[in-house]
């Protein structure tokens, strides 16, 4: 009996002390409950304004060559780049004949036009083509914005690469879109370039 007295006794301690976990749960009052959840939320609305900026970025240059084949080539160049963020793009092809250019869009795949779930690259049913995207050609209309070709083109693209003929000999590029993909396009327009 004295044994169990004190046994008794000093698990009371130990609880009293925080010691010992005890099997009646502690009730929070409201006060506290409140705080607590205006600190939960206070975090999580400092959490959700953290995010990642993506840096986008605009340049040109001169370089030597024929629009047309410069954009063959950039294509080529990458669909057989390893970067799994240049795998994942799709490519939309513009030519322009009356001025001499040629447009590169390139988007993720589930913004490119003309993509759905019977013809997406992700769709493992899918039935698609693995060639090169097919150049569609244009008409530029001077009295009007080119709303033809400006109907379908989405503004959610990686990059646009624009090349364009200035003389028999060189034509100027330009480039604007999300920075990684916008300088590896840009590099492989370097490597086309140069003899």
């Amino acid at each position: 009996m004295i044994r169990h007295v004190v046994e008794v006794h000093k698990t009371s301690e130990l609880v009293q002390h925080g010691l010992f976990w005890s099997a009646k749960p502690r009730r929070i009052g409201k006060k506290a409950m409140t705080k607590l959840i205006v600190i939960l939320a206070l975090l999580l609305s400092a959490c959700a304004a953290i995010g990642i900026k993506e840096e986008t970025q605009s340049y040109g240059g001169k370089f030597t060559g024929e629009h047309s084949a410069l954009a063959r080539c950039v294509m080529t160049q990458l669909q057989s780049d390893s970067r799994w963020l240049i795998r994942e793009l799709g490519y939309d092809v513009r030519s322009y004949a009356d001025l001499q250019a040629t447009e590169i869009y390139a988007y993720p795949f589930n913004s490119l036009p003309g993509v759905y779930a019977r013809n997406s690259p992700l769709n493992p049913d899918g039935v698609f083509s693995y060639g090169p995207p097919v150049t569609r050609i244009y008409a530029f209309k001077p009295n009007k914005p080119n709303a033809e070709a400006d109907s379908d083109a989405k503004p959610a693209y990686s990059f646009l690469l624009t090349i364009k003929r200035t003389d028999n000999a060189t034509v100027v590029a330009t480039i604007s879109g999300k920075k990684y993909e916008s300088n590896i396009a840009w590099e492989k327009l370097k490597v086309c370039s140069s003899p």
